[in-house]
Order: structure tokens, then C-alpha cells, then sequence
């Protein structure tokens, strides 16, 4: 056997399997390690750890004022999200993010329940949902919100997420004292 020829036949066995052994040092891929921050809603929908925690607050609140929040889509796998655009591109289904551009695929956004825009749900999420870190991001869809803590802004003291001041609540007047002797 050539020389030659020895020194290919090396040089090709390195090739086939370097690949595989320097792969076993290598970390886990993005979308796995972000995969273990994603947790369950009661309903069994998945958000990344920090949007869900900020929904359980705002569900909370809104609860308190008589407002019923409802996840209808959370986090969507890669797949799901291409099948999503599939469809909406074959005009078979409502618009859908291209894979990999989408909120949903990373667990900070939230399709709600809503009923539609002239709905106390709505009028709440339009008025509150800044304070919890969300935002609507696209026009078309009302449902649609997004945890962004960073770049959602604070309402200013005394007015709410649009500006409109807030309501106050009448202070309950003191029960009126009898004034009969007995």
C-alpha cells in the first residue's frame, strides 16, 4: 500500500468521524435550553417562565374586577408554526407568523379571549395590560399580546395604559348612626 493512499485513507476516516465526536462536546442548542423555561398554564397552555408569571398577575387582577382571561394559544412549537403559515399561505387558515419570526415560538406570546374590541375584556387588556409587561403588537389581531417588560412602557401616576386617568372608587360613606335612644 502507497503511502499515498494510506494518508486518504486517514484523512477520510477523520472526516467521518470528527463530525461526531467534536459534536459530543458541544452545548445544547438555543431552542432546547429554552424549551426547559417553558411551564404550564391551568389550562394546559405553555408560556416561557417570566410571561407566565406576569399573566397569572394580570389574570388575577383582571379576576378581581370582574374580567375573565382566557389563553386560547401560548407557545407553538416549530412545526406547529410551520403548519400555521402553511395553511394561511394556501388561504386555508387566519394569519400566521413565517416559522421562526413568531412570538408564540418562544413562549412570550398570548392569543387571548377576548369576544372582540367593544368588550369590557378588551377595554381592560387596552387599559392594564401595560403594567404587567404586555403589549398588542399586531394591528390586524386583538387577541394577540406579547410579553415585553422592556420595552412597554409604565403608565404615568394616576392614568392607565392609554392615558385615560384612572377611575376612582367612590369611598364608601360611614353607616349613619341611629340617633333614637333606647
Amino acid at each position: 500500500m502507497s503511502l499515498a493512499l494510506l494518508r486518504w485513507g486517514v484523512f477520510i476516516l477523520l472526516c467521518l468521524f470528527a463530525p461526531q465526536a467534536v459534536a459530543g462536546d458541544r452545548k445544547p442548542r438555543r431552542s432546547e435550553a429554552k424549551g426547559a423555561r417553558l411551564v404550564p398554564l391551568k389550562n394546559g397552555q405553555l408560556l416561557h417562565a417570566d410571561a407566565a408569571d406576569a399573566y397569572r398577575r394580570m389574570k388575577a387582577e383582571a379576576r378581581s374586577k370582574n374580567i375573565y382571561l382566557w389563553v386560547h394559544s401560548g407557545y407553538r412549537s416549530p412545526a406547529k408554526q410551520r403548519r400555521l403559515y402553511e395553511r394561511y399561505r394556501k388561504g386555508k387558515g387566519p394569519q400566521a407568523a413565517r416559522p421562526g419570526r413568531s412570538n408564540h415560538q418562544r413562549g412570550l406570546a398570548v392569543d387571548l379571549v377576548i369576544g372582540g374590541v367593544k368588550t369590557p375584556t378588551y377595554d381592560w387588556l387596552v387599559s392594564n395590560a401595560c403594567r404587567f409587561g404586555f403589549k398588542r403588537t399586531v394591528r390586524s389581531e386583538p387577541w394577540h399580546w406579547e410579553y415585553r417588560p422592556r420595552s412597554t412602557r409604565e403608565p404615568k401616576p394616576g392614568r392607565d395604559c392609554v392615558g385615560r386617568p384612572l377611575k376612582r372608587q367612590r369611598p364608601q360613606s360611614p353607616p349613619v348612626a341611629s340617633t333614637e335612644k333606647s
